[in-house]
């Protein structure tokens, strides 16, 4: 039976601890989950057909200019379901990751093509977006920012997460 030394040891050790703290630090991901029915004008669901979709980040308004935009393609399932993630689809304006989460409100709207084609596309509505895509801001914001200098010159700080 053949031992390891100590030395051999302690650099196995410290590799594996090294990969594990590289993974504690994992990007927090990039995505949107958006679920929704899709209908036909009379009603009745849409049952595995496939569909495109496209989504538009817009600035400030609902109205607003568009920050970034995507398209994806999905399949409705037996009761007429589909399922994507915002920001994993196909880029037409900008990227998700340039859209500025921390500079005014954003709303998303979201256009429908039932024909699948990419070319018949049916606005369904837009909406103001919340706190959880705000938190895409928050992973790259920092923790805290200087706000000024108080009266006897100490900086005050306050952190993102109003703490």
């Amino acid at each position: 039976m053949q031992f390891i030394s100590l030395k051999q040891f302690a650099a196995i050790f410290l590799v594996v601890l090294l990969f594990s703290a590289t993974h504690a630090f994992a990007q927090v991901p990039q995505g949107i989950p958006y679920q929704a029915a899709a209908r036909a004008a009379n009603g009745q669901a849409l049952v595995n057909t496939a569909v495109k979709v496209r989504f538009s980040i817009l600035d400030s308004v609902a109205t607003g200019t568009v920050v970034y935009q995507e398209t994806h393609s999905a399949t409705t399932n037996s009761v007429g379901l589909f399922n994507v993630n915002v920001g994993l689809g196909t880029p037409v304006t900008g990227t998700l990751s340039g859209v500025n989460w921390g500079k005014n409100a954003k709303y998303m709207k979201m256009e429908l093509d039932i024909t699948g084609t990419g070319s018949n596309y049916v606005n369904m509505g837009t909406q103001q977006m919340m706190a959880v895509p705000y938190s895409l801001y928050s992973a790259t914001s920092g923790s805290s920012q200087s706000t000024g200098t108080g009266s006897n010159s100490n900086t005050l700080l306050y952190t993102t997460d109003g703490f």
